[in-house]
């Protein structure tokens, strides 16, 4: 029994090391099994990130200035956490292998996508910014200026009341919503790392702006009308009594044709840029 004992005794040591070793490799394995999952997973989740980010620094209601950063930082994390979990956390996966070129092209991709998305939605804001301004000319009240919070520029009075008659027009239509659902589809459509036609995106960018300018034109052109006819108005009256004085009351009855075609176009021109905003994300007309 003694020499059982001491045998079992000096045996023990070499067994303790012999146990340790192997569940010490069954966990680094299962370490890197797990890792090698993750990677790619974690790549993903940051590439849906930088659209998201993207999105929110260009987007109406999203990247006004009146929104800290951090706020939309802020935004930005859940909102790409639930794309990306309802997409079924789709992982990064290019065709060679992960390395810091490629981490970076699709980097640069993915903020591509976010930026000309929001792009494309912004420029109907800066339609009806523009054609404020256009109204504001022919009226001839672009002699004051104010601070736009929306921008950060110079803009005038007719300007900044078409750019908040916009935004509560985009809020009630649901631009925000449509921005996200945008994110969604677009994380199923193109998952992290697919491949881009970044001559699509650019073409997307310059067709939407060129709509914008030619949105603006048609947003300022009733008022427009309604000043000329005005002007027209007076010339006719200058002829027939040419004794009464144009210039007393030529100011104020541009101010009240052009404001009289405003009162009645505002509700339209809002409704206007709101549904090419929604357009934008939709891809509808």
């Amino acid at each position: 029994n003694g020499f059982t004992s001491e045998a079992a005794r000096s045996s023990a040591p070499t067994l303790l090391p012999t146990v340790s070793l192997a569940r010490s490799s069954q966990c680094l394995s299962a370490v890197g099994s797990n890792a090698a999952f993750l990677t790619p997973t974690l790549f993903g989740f940051v590439l849906v990130l930088f659209r998201c980010s993207a999105l929110s620094m260009t987007a109406p209601l999203f990247g006004m200035k009146a929104l800290p950063r951090r706020l939309r930082i802020g935004i930005a994390l859940p909102l790409s956490f639930a794309a990306y979990a309802g997409a079924g956390f789709p992982v990064f996966a290019p065709h060679g292998s992960i390395g810091l070129g490629t981490l970076i092209a699709a980097g640069v991709t993915e903020t591509a996508m976010g930026l000309v998305a929001g792009l494309c939605a912004r420029f109907a804001m800066d339609a009806a910014q523009a054609g404020g301004q256009v109204i504001s000319l022919a009226m001839g009240l672009s002699y004051g200026s104010v601070i736009d919070p929306l921008h950060g520029a110079d803009s005038t009075a007719i300007s900044e009341l078409l750019s908040m008659f916009a935004l509560a027009a985009m809020v009630t239509t649901g631009v925000h919503r449509e921005a996200i659902a945008w994110l969604c589809r677009s994380v199923i459509a193109v998952p992290p790392g697919a491949p881009v036609d970044l001559q699509a995106l650019s073409a997307a960018v310059v067709t939407h702006a060129m709509g914008a300018v030619a949105l603006a034109v048609r947003m300022a052109y009733p008022v427009l009308v309604a000043v000329v006819f005005g002007h027209v108005s007076l010339g006719v009256i200058s002829r027939t009594v040419p004794q009464l004085s144009i210039n007393s009351i030529g100011f104020s009855v541009t101010i009240l044709a052009g404001g009289g075609a405003l009162y009645m176009m505002a509700p339209s021109i809002a409704q206007l840029a709101a549904r090419t905003a929604v357009s934008a994300f939709t891809g509808g007309s």
